[in-house]
């Protein structure tokens, strides 16, 4: 008697073939399915990983803990100072690299050197001793043990020009410090081609210097006790590097309180016409035994009836003048 099929085996060989293959097909769609889960936690894995990488690079104490950088010098007139301070004893190696990172200056500090302040000086030359074209020069430190460069972020700017003068300008050429507020200084209006301070000459002797950097401005002149005369000034410009260019041409002004245009005038026993050079609104005059108060510039004042010379004396706020004058009949 042939067995009954029974509902746990199956009926025939390809049944069961069929059964197998549906077994198979179902692990590999769950295989496919798992396949982007594994890939996203590689990929987070290996951020994580470098995370921890990047973080530790960054808790590690860096050799160097504070940077002292002249940031702008001339080789003409000083050195660049470089100063930094050391965690720990390091073999060393300090050197200057243009702005395209080639070393220009190799070695001016080299050696092992302790936990502590080191300073350095750079005298703006490159290795064959030629000071090195303006511009920015950059500070790298090569730690030998640990086979590491280290480049500072100051840079050190060079300039060995000196400004030039593209223009000046002189206000009240005639001047009277006496401070009455009308023409008591004289003020040379400059502009030059780069920032910079304005050094002013008096009669060829270093006088001072302007408080302002900027490329234009105005330094005065205030002539204070001085007498009255002629004076020459001049102007030089000096950069913020310290570069000290030549100095222009010299400029005459003149100092003058009260000035008499003449110091003689004579009169036929009638009035004698005294023009005066001066700022003020009015002055007082002496002629013999009369005297009066004038304004300028033209004083006219009436002649002493006898003939002979005369001294005139005119005087304003504590300055005088002197002049003759002779009447004849």
């Amino acid at each position: 008697m042939p067995r009954p099929a029974s509902p746990l085996w199956p009926a025939s060989k390809l049944d069961a073939q069929r059964e197998l293959a549906g077994g198979s097909d179902s692990k590999i769609g769950g295989m496919r399915k798992l396949a982007p889960t594994l890939l996203v936690i590689g990929l987070l894995a290996a951020t994580a990983t470098s995370f921890a990488v990047t973080e530790g690079l960054k808790l590690e104490d860096s050799p160097v803990l504070r940077t002292q950088i002249t940031r702008l010098f001339s080789p003409r007139k000083g050195e660049a100072k470089i100063g930094f301070r050391l965690r720990r004893e390091e073999d060393l190696r300090l050197d200057i690299a243009d702005s395209d990172g080639a070393i220009i200056r190799h070695g001016i500090g080299s050696g092992l050197f302790g936990q502590a302040f080191h300073r350095f000086a750079w005298d703006g030359r490159d290795d064959a001793g030629r000071i090195v074209p303006d511009g920015s020069y950059g500070v790298e430190l090569t730690l030998k043990d640990e086979g590491r460069t280290i480049e500072f972020p100051q840079e050190v700017r060079v300039d060995s020009t000196p400004p030039t003068i593209q223009e000046v300008k002189l206000r009240h050429t005639v001047f009277s410090p006496d401070g009455d507020g009308h023409a008591d200084h004289v003020d040379v209006h400059y502009r030059f081609s780069e920032p910079g301070v304005a050094i002013l000459y008096v009669n060829g002797k270093r006088l001072g210097r302007s408080h302002s950097r900027r490329p234009t401005g105005t330094i005065s002149w205030y002539g204070r006790g001085r007498k009255s005369g002629d004076y020459r000034l001049a102007l030089a410009a000096q950069d913020l590097a310290g570069n000290l260019g030549p100095s222009t041409r010299e400029f005459t002004v003149h100092i003058r309180f009260l000035q008499l245009l003449q110091r003689r005038y004579r009169s036929r026993q009638g009035t004698v016409r005294v023009r005066v050079s001066t700022d003020v609104t009015a002055v007082r005059w002496r002629l013999g035994r009369r005297s009066g108060v004038g304004r300028p510039p033209l004083l006219k004042i009436p002649a002493p009836q006898r003939r002979g010379r005369y001294r005139l004396v005119v005087t304003a706020k504590g300055h005088r003048a002197r002049a003759t004058v002779v009447v004849r009949p």
